[in-house]
């Protein structure tokens, strides 16, 4: 039996065991919260949860919203939109405003602001449309934890193997899987810290619309097309 099937069979089995471990974590996840009910003669006292998990991790909620708000002057809304949303702490991220009056920014604020934000915003003009999306990624957010536990406990056993490695062929087989193993980690890192951001600031996408001010001729024109359109369509 040559080298480097003896140090393949390590590898394999660091990687059975990771994946092993993986595995156990999310089925134990998929179970269900058991409750025992404990009695007193006829007096039933307070359930006892029997919990398969130590901890419950808090719920990870991502929300985001959108607005459409009408207001009389566009660029005077603009600047009071710039104002509240420092007031908020938050930022604007994009921002452009269109011919015709119209503007639109995409905004975050603290996720624990958001509902002051947008009636805030509410309070610019007349709101024409709003909408609130919310999002549970803790389960998603669990098993990435999960996954890098394991992967940065298997890293350490192969460094702990290349410390005991003296041929270069295998040194370098043992270095190809710790990089790709550490791509791996810093990857998942990466997405955590995402999703932690994405929980704890939420955006908005706000629309704001300038009044149409009709002159006289132009009420006229706009009634005469109410009573033309109602000839052809009731409702």
């Amino acid at each position: 039996m040559n080298k480097t099937y003896l140090l393949t069979i390590p590898i394999v089995l660091l990687l059975s065991a990771c994946g092993s471990k993986v595995a156990n974590s999310a089925e134990n996840m998929a179970q269900p919260m058991i409750y025992q009910e404990s009695y007193d003669g006829d007096r039933a006292v307070t359930p006892m949860p029997l919990t398969l998990h130590s901890t419950i991790p808090k719920r990870m909620v991502t929300t985001r919203a959108d607005i459409s708000v009408e207001v009389d002057d566009i660029k005077d809304a603009k600047k009071q939109l710039l104002s509240l949303v420092e007031s908020f702490s938050g930022h604007i991220e994009n921002a452009r405003l269109s011919e015709g009056g119209y503007y639109h920014a995409s905004i975050k604020v603290p996720s624990d602001k958001l509902m002051p934000t947008l009636e805030a915003i509410d309070k610019l003009g007349d709101k024409i449309s709003q909408s609130i999306n919310r999002r549970d990624i803790t389960k998603s957010f669990i098993n990435m934890q999960e996954r890098l536990k394991n992967l940065k406990l298997f890293r350490d056993k192969m460094k702990s193997l290349l410390s005991q490695t003296t041929k270069i062929k295998e040194i370098l087989q043992v270095e190809r899987e710790l990089n790709r193993v550490q791509t791996e980690i810093d990857m998942i890192e990466s997405q955590m810290k995402n999703m932690k951001g994405s929980v704890d600031m939420s955006p908005i996408e706000v629309s704001l619309k300038e009044k149409t001010v009709y002159g006289p001729l132009g009420y006229v024109g706009n009634g005469l097309w109410w009573v033309v359109k109602k000839l052809f369509v009731i409702k």
